[in-house]
């Protein structure tokens, strides 16, 4: 089989990026949920409003409206020519998403061949394992079927195009390709923040280089490091902070070491949860990756410190999103996060498979093992890949179902109803930062926001309040249909209080709206929310 992948290496590694794209084609018949929503209705607004590209730009000097302290212009641009594309077609968005993790299969294997040539090593087998280990890996789905998760696919998709460019030829100096590190660096903080580790992950690669470090990649190596200074110092501009983005909470209060621990302590559940379908096999995968390390094949001393830098650099990833994060979500969310350690993993598994030329007709016991254990994880990794993807289109399915029930419940419920909608489906975020959008176009053909009200079971004292305060009358007096600003700020103006008609929830099971008893029209503040609360306890989905 070796031979095969050494004569027609491309031919291998296209067909490596073929199997993966028919995983995951089936994604294009999904449609936007979660942050995706507020995205898709954020570009929406602009573009009817003439300020799409106005819009986009002006957050290259400023941070993303939210809690947290992100950065993110490119990220936030990618939308705007999602939308400029294909409107509002989920497949163009998806389309972005599938390109880039097609693409970063493939540089896996370049960098892998690459890198395997100065070392002297023959990759043309592990090249392709390493691939496939993290085309098909299973903890990475989130970066990939859901649209606005599409960050971290990028940072990867970026940083592997800069190794691979920073490397070269072996022999060769370029000053053009090498210091396209540094500018390629610059376009991945545009999209997320964790790219700011990638110096200190080159860095390691540098010092295990396998010869003399030449001068451009030095220099570039040196650039890298200018413009994450630069980056930070206007991170600390914008939100007083250099480094943290998530907003603060106890776990920002701890000492480094008790958020350190706390984070490692939530890894445990949260893998549970985002592998719940399949937990035996999902087990199977994580004992299959850990075979591959233990049989460890002969390797020279060069080929070693490389595998080691990769790891190292892996690890550093993962240590510096567990800092910044402080724990992961106990429902499997955050999968997305993995993006890029998995992706420098793969690496530390390809050159760690590759042979070293001096023994190329005499395969060790130990490699042979290895290479099996990989081809297990690749198998058992895709079977666990597959039930997370049909988890994750179940639940897009269900959103459909509940944006198009939503279009004909004013028909037969006049006045405003409360809809209690799901926030998540497992691992899967559904409607959370969505409430707004789900009724309002273009996910809606016409508004819906003073007929139907998105909640959240967490939000239900917030709707209280908003209620006692005359959201009702506002809603009725404005009727949205758009979510900007100017609107925002109408619907917090006091009016009369009134309470919502109707009060309904999403069964998730049934997938239709099922309708609660109303308190009377007269019942006070005070005594408004009990019942509700009780009654969305015991009827509605959590």
């Amino acid at each position: 089989m070796n031979t095969v992948f050494r004569q027609r290496p491309w031919l291998a590694i296209l067909l490596t990026s073929v199997i993966v794209a028919v995983i995951y084609a089936p994604g294009f018949t999904g449609i936007w949920h979660g942050d995706d929503i507020a995205n898709l209705g954020r570009v929406y607004t602009q573009s009817q409003q003439g300020s799409l590209w106005r819009e986009a730009l002006s957050l290259f000097a400023a941070p993303v409206p939210s809690a947290g302290a992100f950065y993110r212009p490119m990220m936030m641009l990618s939308m705007s020519v999602n939308f400029f594309l294909f409107d509002a077609y989920y497949p163009g968005w998806y389309l972005f998403n599938f390109l880039v993790h097609i693409a970063n299969t493939l540089l896996v294997a370049m960098v892998v061949r690459r890198i395997a040539a100065w070392a002297a090593l023959d990759a043309s087998l592990a090249a392709v394992v390493a691939a496939l280990l993290f085309g098909l890996s299973p903890v990475i789905a989130e970066g990939v079927y859901w649209v606005s998760a599409r960050a971290d696919g990028w940072v990867t998709l970026l940083s592997l195009t800069g190794i691979y460019l920073w490397a070269g030829p072996p022999g060769k100096e370029k000053w053009s390709a090498a210091f396209a590190l540094p500018l390629l660096l610059v376009v991945a903080l545009g999209f997320k923040e964790s790219a700011a580790v990638l110096p200190l992950q080159m860095t390691l690669l540098a010092v295990a280089w396998p010869v003399r470090v030449n001068w451009p990649m030095r220099a570039a190596l040196g650039g890298t490091f200018l413009v994450v200074v630069l980056f930070l110092l206007w991170r600390a501009h914008l939100f007083g902070n250099a480094w943290q983005v998530y907003a603060a909470d106890t776990v920002n209060n701890m000492t480094m070491s008790m958020k350190l621990l706390h984070a490692l302590q939530s890894i445990p559940a949260w893998w549970l949860a985002l592998t719940g379908s399949t937990p035996t096999t999902a087990g199977a995968y994580l004992i299959a990756i850990a075979l591959i390390t233990i049989a460890a094949p002969a390797m020279a001393r060069n080929q070693l410190f490389l595998a080691l830098a990769f790891l190292f650099a892996c690890g550093g990833l993962v240590l510096a999103t567990l800092l910044n994060l402080g724990g992961l979500n106990p429902n499997g969310e955050g999968g997305r996060l993995s993006y890029g350690p998995v992706a420098w993993l793969a690496l530390a598994i390809g050159i760690f498979l590759s042979r070293p030329l001096t023994l190329m007709e005499s395969p060790s016991r130990s490699r042979s093992v290895a290479l099996a254990s990989a081809i297990l994880a690749i198998l058992v990794g895709a079977t666990v890949l597959w039930a997370q993807l049909s988890v994750a289109w179940s639940a897009q399915d269900g959103m459909r179902a509940l944006t198009t029930a939503m279009r004909t419940w004013p028909e037969t419920h006049p006045g405003l109803t409360m809809l209690i909608v799901p926030e998540n489906d497992g691992a899967i975020v559904l409607t959370r930062n969505a409430q707004g959008g789900m009724a309002l176009a273009p996910i809606q053909p016409a508004p819906q926001l003073h007929r139907v009200l998105p909640t959240l079971q967490s939000e239900l004292a917030l709707r209280r309040d908003q209620f006692c305060n005359g959201l009702v009358t506002r809603l009725e007096l404005i009727q949205p249909r758009v979510g900007d600003e100017a609107t925002l700020k109408a619907l917090v103006q006091p009016a009369e209080t009134r309470w919502p008609a109707h009060i309904a929830c999403w069964s998730k099971a049934e997938k239709r709206i099922v309708a609660l008893s109303v308190p009377s029209a007269n019942t006070s503040c005070n005594a408004w929310l009990e019942p509700v609360t009780r009654q969305v306890n015991e009827r509605c989905d959590r």
